[in-house]
């Protein structure tokens, strides 16, 4: 099937979602793709590739679309897909009934001990080089299931607790799908207009208002938060400043909210000098940025590599969506999870720099993985 279809409102999105299945919903547009005739894996060449698949879809009834999903470390293959129905409408009006999770075991890879001497290691890696800055130190969460993972259910529950993030599917070969619920928009673009925000620096809430907010409060006066803030906005300006006719970066972050965690933000806005560069164009420009890698982002890197006992595949990518005409939405591929058959495998990483407490950060890793635990409804946190 190669008709492209467009509906206004989907009133039973997620209750349609089929495994192999594609979905990218933001705030203001939701795709439910279905089918991937026109496919790609490419290393490297990203947006060469992105624009023949668009321009082999080019004589479909609507305009096609692209949904992408890119790795971590640019040596390993993108997923890019132009589906061949594709629903494009407003937020769901509905969504699927939940049910049981059965688990068998969980485990923590590095386990919590270990995570927190992986954070030792970078602060001396630091007081050596003073001019490595901030490197972001992640850790899994392997969640074995009695049946495979119910997307549908994941996916709703995702929708229901982010509603002003990003949720995601991408599927994989073999059956595998990638899934997640972003709370940071990497970049936005619509004709010139270019838009960001950037988060770093955060602090779980608390279920009492008044904690709460105070809990807020403090992270907005956190020296330690400010500092890892500030150098993904200094991060992101030098990309873009050289690509933007205008751009306007506020001086003092402001406040993120999700259902768990408190983020420094900083919304970005600017106008391209060239109308030809393109949202994905920016998106490989700025990905990955200082909040999922670090800064300079060589030394994070090797640091990175050196450090975390897995590959991080698709985690601290980047998904999204972009078109013929370059515009589009690309979301920083975090609070995700990499479902395999009977076993998800979920990432967290915290931002490591100077005055970093090694259990605090293991802490805030604990609580982002939160967000996938909250879609399978179970309790515990590593």
């Amino acid at each position: 099937m190669d008709m492209l279809t467009h509906l206004d409102v989907a009133p039973s999105t997620l209750a349609d979602f089929q495994p192999g299945d594609s979905l990218f919903a933001t705030p203001r547009e939701v795709y439910h793709g279905r089918g991937a005739g026109l496919r790609a894996a490419p290393v490297g060449g990203v947006a060469r590739r992105a624009a023949e698949l668009l321009s082999e879809a080019s004589d479909r009834p609507a305009a096609p679309v692209l949904l992408g999903l890119l790795p971590f470390d640019p040596g390993r293959p993108a997923q890019l897909l132009v589906p061949d129905v594709l629903h494009r409408m407003s937020a769901p009006r509905a969504l699927p009934p939940s049910g049981p999770t059965s688990v068998l075991g969980c485990t923590e890879h590095p386990s919590g001990a270990a995570y927190e001497q992986g954070v030792r290691d970078v602060l001396a890696r630091m007081a050596l080089d003073p001019t490595l800055r901030k490197v972001v130190l992640a850790r899994t969460l392997r969640i074995a299931l009695e049946q495979p993972a119910d997307l549908r259910r994941i996916l709703g529950r995702l929708w229901l607790h982010n509603p002003a993030g990003y949720t995601y599917a991408v599927p994989l070969d073999g059956g595998e799908c990638f899934v997640g619920a972003s709370p940071e928009l990497l970049v936005r673009r619509e004709g010139r207009r270019v838009t960001l925000h950037p988060l770093a620096g955060t602090a779980a809430r608390h279920p009492d208002p008044g904690i709460d907010a105070h809990g807020a409060r403090a992270l907005l006066d956190s020296p330690k938060d400010l500092r890892e803030h500030a150098v993904v906005i200094e991060a992101i300006e030098t990309v873009l400043r050289p690509l933007c006719r205008t751009l306007d970066i506020p001086a003092r972050p402001s406040l993120t909210a999700t259902a768990r965690l408190w983020h420094l933000g900083t919304p970005i806005s600017g106008e391209l000098a060239d109308p030809a560069i393109g949202a994905l164009d920016l998106a490989l420009a700025l990905h990955p940025t200082p909040a999922v890698c670090g800064l300079p982002a060589a030394a994070a890197r090797q640091a990175i590599a050196q450090t975390e006992p897995f590959e991080r595949g698709y985690f601290a990518g980047a998904v999204g969506w972009c078109d013929a005409q370059g515009d589009g939405a690309w979301s920083v591929a975090i609070r995700c999870a990499h479902a395999a058959g009977r076993e998800l495998t979920l990432y967290a990483g915290a931002g490591i720099v100077p005055g970093s407490v090694p259990e605090q950060e293991r802490i805030e890793t604990g609580n982002k993985l939160r967000t996938i635990l909250d879609a399978l409804d179970l309790d515990s946190t590593p």
